[in-house]
């Protein structure tokens, strides 16, 4: 029988080994960032940051300019898209998950974290991202308005 003190050696250990993974997330990410900030910079391009605020709105692009979706919710899915002539995604979509906290005002099973991708845009015309989740939280079912967006790019 495992007295009190190994047990909770062992669960300092866990948490331990959850922030040194959430960290190396973050580093990645990071650096992903850093990475795209200065191709986008090398471009004479700027960096165009869609969110949930974005949804229903049209966003114009020009060409080489670099457009990056983040969705604060890991439950979010984001469709892939219909054709890659005007946006290309680089990279695959991020999931990059927190530890719940009473500070950030994320409980478990909330979907803590984001979900992030990144495109560019190639060629004049007109395409739409959109993402989907049918959760908002642990056996919490979203609403219709809740459940989907939806951007127009324009691409000059």
């Amino acid at each position: 029988m495992q007295t009190e003190r190994a047990l909770n050696r062992r669960a300092t250990e866990t948490r331990r080994g959850h922030l040194s993974l959430f960290g190396r997330a973050v580093v990645t990410l990071l650096m992903l960032s850093a990475f795209t900030a200065r191709a986008a910079v090398a471009s004479g391009a700027s960096v165009v940051t869609l969110n949930e605020f974005s949804n229903g709105h049209t966003v114009t692009v020009n060409p080489d300019q670099h457009v990056t979706l983040v969705l604060h919710s890991t439950y979010w899915s984001i469709a892939a898209l219909t054709t890659s002539r005007l946006l290309t995604q680089v990279g695959s979509a991020v999931y990059l998950s927190r530890l719940p906290s009473t500070k950030g005002g994320c409980v478990a099973g909330q979907g803590c974290g984001t979900v992030s991708v990144h495109y560019v845009a190639n060629a004049s015309g007109v395409t739409h991202l959109h993402a989907s989740r049918t959760s908002c939280g642990e056996a919490l079912r979203c609403t219709a308005a809740l459940s989907n967006w939806t951007v127009t790019i324009r691409v000059r």
